[in-house]
């Protein structure tokens, strides 16, 4: 019998090496005056190994607000127990493919910057997927696509899931920076408003600002911004920024300031606010409502020393 969850989330996996300290900048500047005295290390370098990936760290938020989660992805032998302890006592299953991690090297200062190896996350297409996923995809509340920058057959794996799963069943599309894929972005904008393969889409603002030009949108108001692709994609449109976050269905713009919050990390923020959105849209939540329950979740990951989802108790108690 197929197994019953709130949410699915796929695909990738990356083992994360954080970096901190200082700005980016000044990082880099000791790497290249190391570089010119011919190479050698550079001491007291704080850093930390986390379980990381879009798909990963949006199951890992959504768990720990208290959704039941499927995560569909990939792993090694040598990675999978690192995976599989990091959501030990969560109502959490894993359904691992034999395909390598992602390796990720993320610089952590007021901006991160990540360099990126994709590993298996660059091939993971639906013929990974057999007779059980299947089945627990169809017997899923919501299904959660995420990081297509990072897959070549993200496009192939969404049409796969919205020709199998139907019409009806609701499809969550959080892209990731596509801004290296943009000409195949683009052919998937223009596959997307016709076609439909997500009913619900999320971008930060400066993907948000890519994908408006690629639609011919005017990019300078980021409420018409988001309520112009919610209505050229058919689509409930989730626009998270810096300073203010947006959703529209094509028509009506609901929007929540956000708090400003003096970051200890930014990898994985905008993973932990589309989990906290995701978890208010399930719970039935007013769209603003549920704007603002995101904006908390994010600024209280961000504003934490040690790596941790908040739960759904901590977010509602914040004031």
């Amino acid at each position: 019998m197929a197994r019953r969850f709130d949410a699915a989330v796929m695909h990738d996996f990356f083992v994360d090496r954080l970096v901190h300290g200082g700005s980016v900048g000044e990082l880099t500047k000791s790497v290249d005056k190391k570089a010119r005295e011919g190479g050698g290390g550079i001491h007291g370098v704080a850093q930390e190994e986390a379980c990381g990936g879009n798909a990963v760290n949006l199951a890992h938020a959504l768990a720990r607000l208290g959704l039941r989660v499927l995560l569909v992805t990939h792993s090694d032998a040598a990675h999978e127990g690192f995976l599989r302890g990091w959501f030990g006592g969560l109502d959490a299953e894993l359904s691992v493919k034999p395909l390598p991690p992602g390796l990720t090297v993320a610089f952590e200062g007021q901006v991160n910057v990540m360099l990126g190896d994709v590993g298996g996350a660059g091939r993971f297409g639906p013929s990974l997927l057999d007779a059980r996923d299947w089945g627990d995809l169809e017997n899923t509340g919501l299904v959660c696509a995420v990081n297509w920058a990072a897959n070549r057959e993200g496009t192939g794996m969404l049409r796969a899931l919205r020709k199998r799963l139907g019409p009806e069943k609701p499809i969550f599309f959080d892209p990731a920076d596509f801004r290296d894929r943009q000409r195949e972005f683009g052919a998937l904008l223009r596959e997307a408003s016709t076609e439909r393969p997500a009913s619900w889409v999320s971008m930060n603002e400066e993907e948000a600002r890519a994908a408006a030009a690629l639609m011919g949108v005017r990019a300078d108001y980021l409420p018409e911004v988001c309520r112009s692709l919610a209505a050229k994609l058919g689509v409930r449109f989730d626009l998270h920024g810096i300073k203010e976050s947006y959703t529209s269905d094509g028509t009506e713009v609901f929007s929540a300031a956000c708090r400003e919050v003096g970051p200890r990390r930014l990898t994985g923020a905008g993973d932990a606010w589309d989990a906290a959105a995701i978890y208010g849209k399930l719970k039935g939540m007013e769209e603003r409502e549920r704007l603002k329950f995101a904006n908390k979740a994010a600024a209280m990951f961000i504003g934490r020393k040690e790596l941790s989802h908040p739960t759904a108790h901590e977010v509602s108690a914040r004031t």
